[in-house]
């Protein structure tokens, strides 16, 4: 049986919705959802589209969202619903799991990372799944998120039992699928803006500039990208880097070199933007994550 994380192990990864740090199960139904923005944790993320949204971005990628499609998020990427519609009666389940509780749940058996890892070369993301198995899954994650609290021996035994049936169902979806659904196009402009931002935020970035290269107001480019994404320019790139910030501190690069890496000018605005996004300071960051390998 999956075990759950010690203090030591859940402390490397940022919390999730309700501060848990080894898994937590999501189910929601709502009559109208303001967009989120697009975002990023240090845990993977299976969320599962029933209806009332139309896209959903992974870095660069646009792509549309139908009944039971899945969406596999490994850590540390940009991702989200996106696009200037307000989703209505907006259905979907996801479950959060970290690196190390996915792997637990291998139970020796199967590397479960790895797995992810195989499964998603090549840009691959998307899957589609059966009426019947994201049905399944729906139940499996109302049921979960409403014992996921209970500390009960029995409780948690039967929580990993719901835990392991929904990540099956997964990696067979995974395992089956050879047709790739391919990203679309939703508006080229900002698409184009968004890719440039992607592959430039480690540099001075200036509203006026990009602007400028990309031929639009600064106005209409400010709207835009929020409307688009969800987030300011500024908060974009401030995420992109603080991301990069933490793949790099699992590492044994020093932190003023991150900082510098990463596009910050100094230590002291690093160390504020990193602190008030992870929650912790990046030497806390690396000392935990440490502590869990």
């Amino acid at each position: 049986m999956p075990r759950m994380l010690d203090a030591s192990q859940r402390s490397a990864y940022s919390a999730m919705g309700m501060s848990r740090y080894d898994y937590e199960a999501c189910y929601g139904n709502d009559k109208e959802w303001g967009l989120y923005g697009l975002h990023c944790h240090d845990f993977y993320e299976f969320y599962i589209h029933f209806h009332g949204a139309k896209y959903y971005c992974i870095d660069n990628q646009i792509y549309p969202l139908e009944y039971c499609h899945l969406m596999v998020i490994p850590p540390f990427r940009m991702h989200g619903l996106i696009g200037d519609h307000t989703p209505k009666d907006y259905e979907r389940c996801f479950l959060y799991i970290s690196p190390t509780m996915l792997k637990n749940c291998g139970g020796g058996q199967i590397d479960l990372t790895q797995y992810m890892t195989t499964h998603l070369r090549n840009g691959q993301h998307q899957f589609r799944m059966t009426a019947e198995e994201g049905e399944a899954c729906k139940h499996l994650m109302q049921e979960l998120k409403a014992s996921q609290d209970d500390t009960s021996s029995l409780g948690r035994f039967n929580n990993y039992s719901k835990l392991l049936q929904y990540i099956s169902i997964i990696c067979q979806v995974m395992h089956r699928t050879q047709e790739t659904i391919n990203p679309i196009v939703v508006n080229e402009a900002m698409q184009e803006i968004l890719a440039y931002v992607n592959e430039n935020y480690t540099n001075n970035i200036k509203l006026e500039l990009l602007a400028r290269e990309f031929g639009v107001s600064v106005s209409f480019l400010s709207h835009e990208f929020v409307k688009y994404t969800g987030r300011s320019v500024y908060d974009y790139v401030l995420h992109r880097r603080v991301l990069l910030a933490k793949e790099m501190i699992h590492s044994a690069v020093p932190l003023s070199e991150v900082a510098f890496h990463c596009g910050f000018n100094d230590y002291s605005s690093f160390l504020r933007a990193f602190t008030k996004m992870a929650g912790m300071s990046p030497s806390a960051y690396r000392k935990c994550s440490q502590t869990s390998m």
